[in-house]
């Protein structure tokens, strides 16, 4: 375990609400850190197309992710890439534990966002290697046919970006697929809606069966949904909804806690709202230390 650190403010995620909140807490004259587990912009990175940010038209996911990374470096906003194990507070300090270190502070923003949820049989069934990124892994099936699991927005949009680069595409939902009509426009996107998968196998290609039909693709992509990343908040003693942090304009139940983005219990989850929150949370964090201070 290595030395431990003291911070006013310590931010748990570096999406877009969590560098949002660093900004506007290291801009109140905050000890600010962030610690993020994977790579900042959190699933951003995975969008292939943003076409609903203000100010920028259309831009691709990592470009974004990337823009927003940059202005937080250019503020020399100190951050670690490591994983949050646990939260503990005591006597009016947080303690967040890694497995590299320690760290000490007088408030935590909690901004860890969702993580795509894992399908049943990806835990049972051996060389299932399924993709979340068309925009990271598209490339790979060139040329090839591959699979889309989901029927929701995201399901959509990556299935006409996989249908620019791979042979064929087949979409498949247990439910309605939203925007049907606009699927079946591209000749190489077969829409299989109110179906399940009834088994896969692996034998240099995946041979799915689907009713009474076998279907052989080189790749298989899943958009069936999220999940909010809380493992690390079970010391805690805090409200929560579904595994979705509650909370009260980014106040929770827990003083000098606060919680942002996609791990929050909303109606909206967006970009510009994960910022909005970000800033507020940032801004509250530096009034909690100031008061707490006097």
């Amino acid at each position: 375990m290595g030395v431990k650190y003291m911070y006013d403010v310590i931010i748990i995620g570096m999406g877009p609400s969590g560098m949002s909140a660093a900004l506007y807490a290291k801009r109140s004259n905050m000890n600010t850190l962030i610690i993020e587990k994977n790579c900042p912009g959190g699933l951003v990175n995975t969008t292939n197309r943003v076409e609903n940010y203000l100010g920028f038209g259309s831009i691709s996911g990592p470009d974004l992710a990337f823009k927003m990374f940059s202005h937080i470096k250019e503020a020399d906003i100190p951050y670690k890439i490591e994983e949050v194990k646990s939260i503990t507070k005591e006597e009016n300090v947080f303690k967040i534990i890694t497995p590299k270190n320690e760290y000490t502070s007088k408030t935590v923003i909690l901004s860890s966002g969702r993580q795509p949820k894992v399908n049943d049989f990806e835990k049972t069934i051996k060389n299932l290697n399924i993709s979340r990124c068309a925009i990271c892994d598209a490339p790979l099936y060139k040329g090839k046919d591959v699979l889309v699991l989901g029927g929701g927005d995201s399901a959509v949009e990556e299935s006409i970006y996989l249908s620019n680069i791979a042979n064929k595409v087949y979409i498949v939902n247990r439910s309605d697929i939203k925007r049907k009509e606009e699927l079946t426009s591209f000749k190489n996107i077969k829409v299989l809606e109110n179906s399940v998968i009834d088994d896969i196998s692996f034998d240099e290609v995946y041979t799915v069966k689907i009713k009474e039909s076998l279907i052989k693709v080189h790749g298989i992509f899943s958009y069936i949904g999220f999940e909010p990343s809380n493992n690390y908040l079970n010391a805690l003693n805090l409200k929560q909804d579904n595994g979705y942090v509650v909370t009260n304009d980014g106040v929770t139940n827990i003083d000098g806690l606060f919680a942002c983005g996609d791990i929050i219990k909303k109606e909206v989850y967006q970009i510009s709202t994960a910022v909005s929150e970000g800033a507020i949370c940032g801004l509250k964090a530096g009034k909690y230390v100031r008061s707490v201070n006097k």
